[in-house]
């Protein structure tokens, strides 16, 4: 794994609070991310099934269970970025277990493209695609997640919508460059077997795309009518 340049320009957005609800400032314009967007238009069935969640575990189970998640997930992904870019890693303790599971994926990486840089597109969102890297030959855009089980592939619809966005707005922001993906992949790191992983060829991802934009637009229809 050659990780010692990343080869593109990294970007960053500026966080504000508009009207209490957080964009990013990106040229002088102000765009929503891609998971406020997911997370403010989640359909009624994924918010029930949540509630029904919190409802059998209860308040304060629920909370450390998604405190813990949250924790584990950041913590994870800054160890992964520093490795993509050739930093030196301690890993947790607590985190040993996810990152075996990672190693795998990770020891595929032949070269870093770009690291958890800001990308935007003109339909309105801002994103912060967690890597993209060349893996067998082909550029691939990766998204890190954790879990404490493997995820069937209707529990994910989100990960794939906040993949595909990532992709369009990757493939605009660096244009002159003319980079253009090959493919994404979502790894889930599991805490007792190799990473999970769901890829997604380019037919897929238009088709993805398709959706979100239509999520991007119910959201934009709600808060900026």
């Amino acid at each position: 794994m050659d990780c010692s340049v990343v080869k593109l320009v990294h970007y960053r957005a500026q966080s504000v609070t508009v009207n209490r609800r957080r964009v990013y400032d990106v040229g002088g314009y102000r765009y929503p991310g891609v998971t406020t967007v997911l997370s403010a238009t989640k359909p009624a069935e994924a918010r029930a099934a949540l509630q029904r969640w919190r409802l059998r575990v209860g308040p304060a189970e629920a909370q450390r269970i998604s405190g813990q998640a949250s924790s584990v997930g950041t913590r994870l992904h800054r160890c992964i970025a520093a490795t993509l870019r050739g930093e030196p890693v301690t890993v947790p303790q607590d985190l040993a277990d996810y990152w075996a599971s990672m190693q795998p994926t990770l020891n595929a990486v032949e070269e870093a493209w770009l690291v958890e840089g800001a990308v935007w597109h003109r339909a309105g969102f801002v994103g912060f695609p967690d890597a993209l890297v060349v893996t067998g030959g082909r550029l691939c855009l990766w998204d890190w997640k954790t879990a404490r089980q493997p995820k069937r592939i209707e529990w994910i619809t989100d990960y794939f919508l906040q993949t595909a966005a990532y992709w369009k707005a990757i493939e605009q922001v660096y244009a002159d460059q003319g980079v253009q993906i090959d493919e994404a992949r979502i790894a889930i790191a599991l805490a007792d077997q190799p990473a999970q992983q769901f890829t997604l060829e380019l037919d897929a991802l238009v088709d993805v795309w398709e959706h979100f934009q239509r999520r991007l637009w119910a959201y934009h229809a709600r808060y900026h009518p």
